[in-house]
């Protein structure tokens, strides 16, 4: 499989075409599909580098932006104590963090009660449904 054809599956898998928060010419900052935590969000090498070795020091530090806006829209939009950023890259080989909200009280969103069930311990990551309406109002909210 070619870079092109990693990089279209993995925007298709993560629906990047209609989740992004944002773009650099490097990353990309996404609604994740499925919300670990509230405001769960990816980001992703825009050019589908699939090892970190292959980053260039521009690269990183893009990289270290967008932690930092990820982090701050957390904090600011819904009141997020730290964010956890997690690269796994075993299904997907695209250069990617699991960005995941962490939170020390619940909180009500979407008429929907959040609760971190992990924290402050690590997150279990595991499959989790959202339904489609909480995704595009997440997306709302952390674009504006």
């Amino acid at each position: 499989m070619t870079q092109e054809n990693i990089l279209d599956t993995f925007r298709e898998t993560f629906r990047l075409n209609e989740l992004t928060i944002s773009q650099s010419e490097h990353w990309v900052l996404s609604v994740r599909p499925e919300q670990l935590t509230l405001g769960s969000m990816v980001l992703s090498s825009s050019k589908g580098k699939t090892e970190l070795s292959q980053l260039t020091a521009e690269e990183g530090a893009a990289l270290v932006q967008m932690l930092s806006k990820a982090e701050t829209l957390a904090k600011d939009k819904f009141g997020a104590v730290r964010i956890n950023a997690i690269c796994l890259m075993m299904k997907d080989p695209v250069v990617h963090f699991h960005i995941l909200p962490r939170y020390d009280k619940d909180i009500e969103f979407g008429g929907v009660v959040w609760h971190d069930k992990d924290y402050p311990k690590p997150p279990s990551i595991r499959p989790v449904q959202t339904e489609k309406n909480i995704v595009e109002r997440l997306l709302s909210k952390l674009r504006d």
